[in-house]
């Protein structure tokens, strides 16, 4: 499927004028499609493969009514102009019978880039092609698994592994003249293994993402580290209750990050759902924290022009030298809370506009784990975690774990069944290394975060 040929901003565009002519005084429009295939294996054999070929096209339409400013959305996978003309009617019908809100931002005087850095961009980010077929996939799902699966004689059973690829396409347009579109690819490869037998059974997985085939780490390595990770749980025990430092590895400690931006957008600090409301400017974590937001980096999946209003993205730190410099905004937010626009406005086919980010990286350290586990000699090794026990107002935290002992500066028994509790507030100002080995999850770079103390809540041995 080519882009070019799909005139997907144009078809975004036709539908603006047909939400004219129903009546809305403003509009914007979002068009994506996407084609794709992932293919399962298990035990050596092809379980499924299931191709993806999805389109659709969301309305925001706005009308004066005699008690202000109203709009409404809706979506269609019709692309006819019967269909188009279809969705206009509805959502402008569906606006003038709404509520009205006094801060509504209509799509209208964004700041967009303009056609040259539109173009610069589309130049320096070309369409590549994820560079897998059908039989290509099979084979590296195949190869993945196998390589897990002759690990180790402790590797008892396999839940498949899954390689897939495929393209997406979006443009969106205003109805202040702004209209453009971009193209990304994508491709993938997992594996999840059982090790051990009966109640001491563990499981455990390894992934990556990547715009192309090319960039994947190999097969052999992803096979073999879904192994390594589940036959180094085996034996795992509970512990007495206590309290130590505990270390998140980069696959868990991008969670941190996640309740951190939970509590910086803006639409929560709007509606007292954050326990970071009055933190801009504050000190929230040590001075070498460092958390940048980058809509332009050669590694990060989530690169991006434009937000989904079509405000331009720039890069910034969001935490510069542990002080939070500002909260994350859509146009709405930041009329509310009378500050700039982020360009982090995120948007779907239908309801309102989200907020967002693209790529998040932060800044690691100069230690290894290897050194880090030396340096605090006793802790907690987080490796999993389960449950979504955070409240956004308070910030109290407390969620099941998994993982490792440390004792006497080495990785020593694994460990299960265990909370590991405190408040994010204090889990940030109590920071106390950040690894070297920051490893890029999609759309974020992070490494190894120890939090010198926190309450752990096992069982008596």
């Amino acid at each position: 499927m080519n882009l070019a040929h799909m005139n997907l901003a144009q078809t975004a565009s036709k539908l603006l004028d047909y939400a004219k002519t129903s009546g809305a005084i403003h509009a914007d429009a979002i068009v994506a499609t996407s084609v794709g295939e992932s293919i399962s294996v298990r035990q050596g054999k092809v379980e499924s493969i299931e191709g993806e070929h999805a389109q659709g096209i969301g309305l925001r339409g706005f009308v004066e009514t005699s008690k202000g400013l109203a709009f409404a959305s809706a979506s269609t996978s019709d692309f006819s102009d019967e269909g188009l003309k279809k969705l206009a009617a509805q959502v402008v019908e569906m606006a003038k019978i709404s509520e009205p809100d006094p801060d509504v931002v209509p799509p209208v005087g964004g700041n967009h880039p303009n056609a040259k850095a539109i173009s610069d961009w589309q130049d320096a980010h070309p369409h590549v092609a994820h560079g897998w077929n059908t039989e290509a996939a099979k084979a590296q799902a195949l190869a993945c698994e196998a390589e897990a699966l002759g690990f180790s004689t402790q590797v008892t059973n396999s839940e498949g592994a899954i390689a897939g690829f495929g393209d997406s396409f979006t443009a969106y347009a205003s109805s202040d003249g702004f209209m453009a579109e971009y193209a990304k690819s994508s491709a993938s490869l997992s594996a999840s293994v059982i090790a051990g037998s009966g109640e001491g059974m563990q499981r455990d997985y390894a992934w990556h993402s990547a715009f192309a085939a090319s960039n994947l780490r190999d097969a052999k390595s992803i096979g073999q580290e879904a192994a390594s990770r589940a036959v180094a749980l085996l034996g795992s025990k509970s512990l007495s209750s206590r309290s130590c430092p505990v270390v998140f590895e980069p696959r868990v400690a991008s969670s941190i990050l996640g309740h951190l931006l939970s509590a910086i957008n803006g639409r929560s600090v709007i509606q007292k759902r954050s326990f970071l409301a009055d933190s801009v400017g504050e000190a929230l974590f040590p001075s070498f924290f460092t958390l940048e937001e980058n809509p332009n980096h050669p590694l990060g999946l989530s690169n991006r022009l434009f937000d989904g209003e079509g405000t331009i993205c720039k890069a910034r730190n969001i935490i510069e030298a542990g002080k939070l410099t500002g909260f994350l905004t859509d146009r709405y937010a930041a009329k509310r809370l009378n500050v700039a626009e982020t360009g982090n406005a995120s948007r779907g086919l239908t309801g309102d506009i989200g907020i967002g980010t693209s790529n998040l990286l932060l800044a690691g350290g100069t230690m290894s784990q290897a050194d880090i586990f030396t340096d605090i000699q006793d802790g907690f090794f987080v490796t999993s975690l389960m449950g979504f026990g955070v409240n956004g107002v308070t910030g109290d935290y407390s969620r099941g774990a998994s993982g490792f002992l440390i004792e006497n500066g080495k990785i020593s028994q694994p460990v299960h069944e265990v909370t590991i509790a405190g408040n994010l507030k204090d889990m940030f100002r109590n920071i106390s290394h950040l690894g070297n080995d920051v490893t890029w999850l999609g759309s974020t770079a992070v490494p190894s975060i120890v939090i010198s103390n926190m309450t752990l809540a096992g069982q008596q041995q």
